[in-house]
């Protein structure tokens, strides 16, 4: 139970916060550096509008679906190609430099990754296909 003291507490400060307050919005021009806005009473009322509309269709979709939004579903429509390339594993050896363990199909790739410069440090698996290879399969 709230006690009636710290509801009285808590009127008083908000009371007290916008009371000394008062003097800094009406020198805000001088605040930001003296000149007015110059937007618009219609882009602000269209930004109000986008905003609530936002609001609205929010608060719809989670009624619709009973607070229980999954966006794996909603989402489910878009259809996403199989990745080729996986990492495995990356660890970092300096502030510069990365080593990591990329998957390609059948082959698995060791890669020194650095500031401007990447290299191959091993290959294991099936042997790597030619350019020819690959555009047959």
């Amino acid at each position: 139970m709230i006690e009636p003291r710290a509801i009285v507490r808590a009127m008083q400060a908000s009371f007290a916060m916008a009371a000394t307050s008062g003097p800094a919005l009406a020198n805000s021009a001088r605040l930001g550096g003296g000149d007015d806005l110059n937007v618009s009473l219609g882009r602000i009322v269209a930004a109000l509008l986008v905003g609530v509309v936002l609001i609205v269709l929010s608060v719809l979709l989670i009624r619709q679906r009973g607070g229980k939004v999954d966006l794996a579903i909603l989402f489910g429509r878009v259809r996403l190609r199989p990745r080729d390339i996986d990492v495995v594993e990356t660890r970092r050896l300096s502030p510069h430099a990365d080593i990591c363990l990329v998957r390609y199909r059948d082959q698995e790739y060791l890669l020194l990754l650095g500031a401007g410069h990447g290299r191959v440090l091993s290959c294991t698996g099936a042997e790597p296909a030619t350019a020819a290879e690959q555009t047959k399969g």
